[in-house]
């Protein structure tokens, strides 16, 4: 009996179905499923709801910026500046690109006799409190440099002028102090512990918006974005970072600085997501020397040195690519002094592994003059111990140079050099004792080029063998044909260097 039913009662099912469809019309089935798709989307927000009864982040974050914004301060500076209508510095800059002659054909016309005027810029920064009893704040060198007043606005609203204000140009700190009853400050952390996927908040005036919070994490550690001459070990973050910003904390979750929000890499001028801050561990130290002594000292070897790629590293012997390779001794220094020699490759000092320039320079400044470490090196393959004993960074370590214009033979390895004779040294300024060939064209997309070798630089040496005319840099080149290329070593306006180029022209079955 039952089976009888479902034979006849399934059928008219699906019967009464399709009439309904049919009755009802795609009209009425939009509608139906908008009332689904709304049941499910209140369904999720309902959920949500209980979600965020559970959520830690938000609440974090508020006790983080609330132990902090009150530690964090904006810098007004004031600087007196004299200028004439014509620029000075623009003159310098094109009398040394263009000699006498103008770049549009004559000689340059003398500026004018013309009194300076003077006027007042101003400028907007962040600072951060790190010790109220003693009123130090830290921020930026290139905030507050050069400033004639440094006013500071307080998370109260109070303003107050800055006793003294101490700079270090080549980390770009600088230590204020202030004179003030009650105030708050943010303890430095320990910017070594930092790992990289880590939450920060990014604290400042970014376009003078007091106590502006964001939020990233860590994307990066041991950054250098500003070039030679600047000792960085800089974090990166996503923390949008913004003009006015600068000289600011970076803050972990603890609420404890962990960087100096110094710069930003933007091809816009504002944010992109891409923000660097000086280490804090980096920062306690720079302030500690600043405010003891006003000035920062640094250990000094006597070396230039450069990254090696991994053919130059094989064309040295080297195990891998994981040091610094230096490419000029300086007299009468400790490197000279403890036997180091052009061609060694520094993997360690004092114990600690450097994988690059970076960590060699940033190793070597903390240590302090006097102090005698061990520094390891490859020669000719094999590792050796040297005793150094490291002195105080001079005042000025520039080697001079100019870029200068000749022209002769030609090479496969996109190169044109001539033969550095001592009157064409002395013409273009370079050292009279200096024997090398003459860069004097490179080929655009060429192995040379990639490798930074431009006009005006001298090469000094084919692998181990000194070179000092074009038609020997000839023979040379021409002895290596079938290798994979040769290493040279340059003396270039920043001193010397190594680098290694392959043919222009390698053929296919290579």
């Amino acid at each position: 009996m039952n089976r009888s039913l479902n034979r006849w009662i399934l059928p008219a099912l699906v019967v009464i179905s399709l009439a309904t469809v049919m009755t009802v019309g795609p009209e009425m089935l939009q509608r139906m499923a908008y009332a689904v798709e709304a049941g499910k989307i209140q369904a999720e927000r309902e959920r949500l709801i209980e979600l965020s009864k559970q959520d830690t982040l938000s609440p974090l974050f508020r006790a983080v910026s609330s132990v902090v914004q009150p530690a964090v301060v904006e810098m007004r500076v004031t600087k007196r500046v004299k200028a004439s209508p014509i620029d000075s510095d623009l003159e310098e800059l094109i009398r040394r690109h263009f000699g006498e002659n103008s770049p549009f054909g004559g000689p340059l016309i003398p500026m004018p006799d013309i009194e300076p005027r003077e006027y007042f810029a101003h400028g907007l920064g962040s600072g951060v409190i790190v010790n109220a009893e003693e009123g130090y704040i830290l921020t930026n060198n290139h905030v507050v440099a050069d400033a004639d007043e440094v006013e500071i606005k307080l998370y109260d609203g109070r303003t107050v002028v800055a006793e003294w204000v101490r700079t270090d140009s080549q980390t770009d700190l600088a230590v204020v102090k202030i004179k003030a009853d009650g105030l708050i400050d943010a303890p430095l952390g320990d910017s070594d512990s930092v790992e990289v996927g880590d939450w920060v908040l990014a604290i400042g005036s970014p376009r003078g918006l007091q106590r502006t919070v964001t939020a990233g994490i860590v994307s990066a550690k041991g950054r250098q974005i500003n070039g030679p001459g600047m000792y960085e070990d800089s974090i990166q973050t996503d923390a949008a970072i913004n003009r006015g910003n600068s000289g600011g904390p970076l803050v972990n979750m603890l609420g404890e600085v962990i960087g100096i929000n110094n710069t930003i890499a933007s091809s816009s001028g504002g944010n992109e997501g891409i923000g660097f801050a000086i280490p804090s561990n980096m920062a306690a130290d720079v302030m500690h020397q600043l405010v003891t002594t006003g000035s920062v000292v640094r250990g000094f070897l006597g070396v230039m040195i450069q990254d090696a790629d991994e053919r130059l590293a094989r064309s040295f012997g080297l195990p891998n690519s994981d040091g610094a390779l230096v490419t000029q001794i300086q007299p009468d220094t400790p490197a000279a002094e403890a036997g180091l020699q052009p061609g060694d490759f520094i993997v360690s000092v004092d114990g600690k592994l450097v994988h690059n320039v970076r960590e060699l320079r940033n190793e070597v400044a903390a240590i302090r003059p006097g102090q005698t470490v061990p520094l390891e090196a490859y020669r000719d393959g094999k590792k050796m111990t040297f005793e150094v004993t490291v002195v105080a960074q001079p005042t000025s370590m520039a080697v001079a140079g100019e870029k200068p214009q000749e022209s002769e033979p030609a090479s496969d390895y996109g190169l044109k050099v001539a033969t550095l004779t001592p009157s064409l040294a002395e013409r273009l300024g370079i050292e009279q004792d200096l024997q090398g060939v003459l860069i004097t064209e490179v080929s655009p997309g060429s192995d040379a080029a990639e490798a930074g070798l431009r006009t005006g630089m001298v090469i000094t040496h084919v692998g181990e063998t000194p070179v000092a005319t074009a038609e020997k840099f000839a023979e040379l080149l021409d002895a290596a044909e079938g290798q994979e290329g040769v290493r040279l070593r340059v003396q270039t306006p920043d001193g010397a260097r190594y680098v290694f180029i392959g043919p222009s022209n390698i053929p296919d079955d290579e």
